[in-house]
């Protein structure tokens, strides 16, 4: 498959790549960008089940993170999950980036699987993995507590659903296209027999 040229949201390029079975009309696994003057918030959310009704409840909590990107994940994860009772529920993780101080918070319900990957400036990197705490959005949550980290120009933050095959982040390189690693990532490592969703997004520049 041709790579497509990455997306920019400043100070961030970003690239989406998902599948869904043929046999389905719907995927259950949607993806979330907002960058406001401060602040971004990258999601993925994978809804419980499959077709019409993880979809329904995937876009429930998509809709909550587009209109609240402000708030801190905490918050965020909490309104979901109480807009999320009469559905399946979800399973996510997502992150707020302080544009102003250069910090990234990220939270992970479920089996959604987040990488952090720091671009050291000399050809070598270093990874942290997000640290995921079992239970459904919508149904039973966790004692939720958030991870915080420093960032820099050139660090890499992948989000994958699992439909993506766990060894994903041994292909994530600092220096590829966002758009082409989620590409390439979704044609090596997608399980190909459930809705898969793969993120990949870079940060360009610190806040002026």
């Amino acid at each position: 498959m041709a790579s497509r040229p990455s997306r920019k949201i400043a100070p961030l390029d970003f690239g989406i790549a998902s599948f869904v079975p043929e046999e389905r009309v719907e995927s259950g696994d949607l993806s979330v960008v907002q960058c406001t003057p401060n602040r971004a918030l990258i999601a993925a959310i994978d809804g419980i089940g499959h077709g019409t009704s993880a979809a329904h409840a995937a876009r429930i909590a998509a809709d909550i993170l587009e209109s609240s990107a402000d708030d801190t994940v905490i918050e965020l994860v909490q309104k979901c999950h109480e807009a999320l009772r009469l559905t399946r529920g979800v399973v996510l993780s997502l992150a707020s980036i302080d544009l102003r101080r250069n910090l990234l918070t990220w939270i992970g319900i479920g089996n959604v699987q987040g990488v952090f990957l720091r671009s050291n400036g000399n050809g070598h990197s270093s990874s942290d993995a997000l640290l995921l705490r079992p239970g459904v959005v919508g149904s039973q949550l966790p004692n939720l507590q958030a991870a915080t980290l420093l960032i820099s120009p050139g660090d890499t933050l992948a989000f994958a659903t699992d439909g993506i095959r766990s060894d994903f982040s041994n292909d994530l390189f600092p220096y590829e296209s966002p758009q082409r690693s989620a590409d390439r990532i979704l044609n090596k490592h997608c399980k190909g027999s459930d809705d898969a969703l793969i993120f990949v997004a870079r940060f360009t520049r610190r806040s002026s």
